[in-house]
């Protein structure tokens, strides 16, 4: 928990949630795994196959429960943990995903099995929300392309 928010892991439960507030182009467009939308079936596969992919998706509520956004961490083959966030359109601009990146980073920092892996992200280049987001995070673009296609990469310093 922090100030303001609740962060778990998602649940099947929650994929109703989850598929209403991304199910949305203004959402959608900047995922990967969205880009051609986000409909109740994707958000359940995705949700159901996170032990199989060690890919860990987290609910980010406010306190009355409100779902607003996830938050990803993926346990990559090479060691390195890569993080990743979306966030409903009405919760955007707010700071909760400053709030929650930075949160996660501080349990990935505090769990030792993990402490000393590097820590990546990626966006779109045209992303410029997100693009501020990691760098006021202490992110720093390493001038190489992520690795989904028209993604850059950065990493945490």
């Amino acid at each position: 928990t922090t100030e303001r928010l609740t962060i778990r892991q998602l649940q099947v439960r929650d994929a109703p949630e989850l598929a209403g507030i991304s199910n949305t182009p203004a959402v959608s467009q900047w995922m990967a795994f969205m880009e051609s939308g986000f409909p109740l079936e994707k958000a359940e596969a995705l949700i159901a196959s996170q032990n199989d992919t060690k890919e860990y998706f987290f609910a980010v509520r406010l306190p009355d429960g409100t779902l607003i956004g996830a938050m990803g961490v993926i346990d990559h083959p090479d060691g390195a943990i890569e993080v990743g966030y979306w966030f409903g359109v009405d919760h955007q601009g707010k700071g909760y995903a400053s709030e929650a990146l930075r949160a996660t980073l501080d349990q990935i920092a505090a769990d030792p099995a993990l402490a000393a892996r590097q820590i990546t992200a990626e966006t779109r280049p045209d992303n410029l929300a997100s693009i501020r987001l990691l760098t006021k995070t202490g992110f720093y673009a390493t001038g190489r392309p992520g690795p989904r296609p028209n993604r850059i990469e950065f990493v945490l310093l």
